[in-house]
Formats: structure tokens, C-alpha cells, sequence
């Protein structure tokens, strides 16, 4: 039998990015295992969003947080794969006025 489940694979750029943020008291193997599992099952509506800011180089991708961490994805439904392509921290003003439109100088 054929699973329904996508397959979701991290890009190095990705997954560097989340190693990083361990400095923010971010566990990044429990966000990476967490992603797998939420993105593996109904990827589109897991999104909190999908990126639409001026400039923005993953604009039209989806977006989800997951662990204090804002997993930026595109979604392959021929393949049933999921591309994670980066993540950002999102306790950070720029992520606040990108992901959410609160700009921080108006708080």
C-alpha cells in the first residue's frame, strides 16, 4: 500500500540556519523531528501563511512555526515531497513585521 504522507527534506541552508539558532535557546533536532512529522500529513493546511512582503526572496512560499522557529516551505504534490528551504528565528522584530505585518517601531 502507497502512503498519502509526503516525504519532507531540508536543505543545507536550512538546516544550518536551524543548527544556528541553538544560541536562542531553540532545540534544533526537536524542531527538525517536529517538522517531519507536522509537514508529512496536509502540508498547505499546516501553513500559518504564505509570504507575501516586498523584497522577500521566499515570497509565495508557505510558513509555519513550529518551536519558536518560522520553517519557510514549498510543496511538490506530483512527487509528494515538501522542500523546507529556510527557517528564521521568530522571536525577532523582522520577523514579527514580515511573517505578522507588526512593525516593531509602532509597539
Amino acid at each position: 500500500m502507497k502512503s498519502d504522507r509526503f516525504q519532507v527534506l531540508w536543505t543545507t541552508y536550512a538546516r544550518v540556519a536551524l543548527a544556528r539558532m541553538k544560541e536562542y535557546n531553540v532545540d534544533p533536532m526537536n524542531v527538525f523531528r517536529r517538522s517531519k512529522s507536522v509537514l508529512a500529513d496536509e502540508p498547505k493546511y499546516k501553513a500559518d501563511g504564505v509570504s507575501d512582503f516586498p523584497g522577500f526572496e521566499f515570497n509565495g512560499y508557505y510558513w509555519v512555526l513550529i518551536g519558536n522557529v518560522i520553517i519557510i516551505y514549498r510543496i511538490d504534490e506530483d512527487l509528494r515531497e515538501v522542500y523546507v528551504d529556510a527557517c528564521y528565528f521568530a522571536n525577532t522584530g523582522l520577523s514579527h513585521y514580515i511573517f505578522w505585518g507588526i512593525d516593531p517601531d509602532n509597539e
